[in-house]
C-alpha cells in the first residue's frame, strides 16, 4: 500500500506542470507524435522530448511505433496503483529531495553516492534509443544545473550514457559495477536499467 500512495504522489507532483498539463489535454483528444506536440504548442523538440520522456516514465502516456515514425497517446492505465518506481531506494529519494528543487539541482553533490543518485535523476529526462548531439544534451542537463560539461562527463563516465562520434544515448547494456561503483548506485539499478533499456522510446519526432 505503501508504494502505491507513493507512485501516485510521484505521478501527481510529475504531471503538476504547466506544459505537461497541455501535452495531457492534446493527448486526450488524439494521438500524436513528438514533431505535432513541438508545433502546436510552439516549444523546441528537446523541450517536448524532456516532458515526454518524464510522463512515459510515470505511465500515463505510452508510444506506438509506425515504420519511423512515433506516436505518443493517453493511457489512463498509468493512473492505477502498481508497481513501485524501479529504483526503490530511501537514500536515493532523500538525495531528491534534498538537492533538487523542482526540476532544478540546487549543487552537485560532493559525495559520490549523492551524486550519483542525482545522475540516475537526471537520467530520466533522457530516452532510451534516443541519439542525441552534444548541443542537446547540454540543452536537457541544462534545465537542472549550468555546469552541463561536469553533468555529461559523469553520466558518461558511470555509463548511463554512451558517447561515440560526438553523440550520446542511453546505454543499451547494464553496467557492471566493481565493488567501489556498486556502494554507490541505487539499489535496484540493474532492474531500472533494463527495463529503461527494453523500452527503447526514441526521442520526440
Amino acid at each position: 500500500m505503501s508504494n502505491d500512495v507513493d507512485r501516485q504522489v510521484h505521478l501527481l507532483k510529475t504531471i503538476a506542470d504547466q506544459t505537461r498539463l497541455r501535452i495531457l489535454g492534446l493527448l486526450a483528444a488524439e494521438p500524436r507524435t513528438g514533431r505535432e506536440l513541438a508545433a502546436e504548442l510552439e516549444l523546441t523538440p528537446p523541450t517536448i522530448s524532456h516532458h515526454i520522456a518524464r510522463l512515459v516514465e510515470v505511465g500515463i502516456v505510452g508510444v506506438e511505433v509506425d515504420g519511423t515514425r512515433h506516436r505518443y497517446s493517453l493511457n489512463l492505465d498509468g493512473m492505477a496503483p502498481s508497481g513501485a518506481d524501479p529504483v526503490e531506494d530511501a537514500f536515493h529519494a532523500k538525495t531528491v529531495r534534498t538537492f533538487f528543487d523542482g526540476e532544478r539541482l540546487k549543487q552537485i553533490p560532493a559525495k559520490r553516492k549523492a551524486r550519483v543518485a542525482v545522475l540516475v535523476e537526471l537520467l530520466k529526462r533522457f530516452e532510451a534509443g534516443t541519439r542525441y548531439s552534444e548541443p542537446e544534451v547540454n540543452a536537457i542537463l541544462r534545465t537542472a544545473h549550468d555546469d552541463v560539461a561536469t553533468l555529461r562527463r559523469e553520466l558518461v563516465d558511470y555509463r548511463y550514457l554512451k558517447r561515440e562520434f560526438g553523440y550520446y544515448w542511453v546505454t543499451d547494456e547494464v553496467p557492471e559495477r566493481d565493488a567501489n561503483e556498486a556502494q554507490e548506485v541505487p539499489a535496484g539499478e540493474a532492474d531500472w536499467l533494463a527495463a529503461l533499456i527494453r523500452s527503447a522510446i526514441p526521442t520526440a519526432g
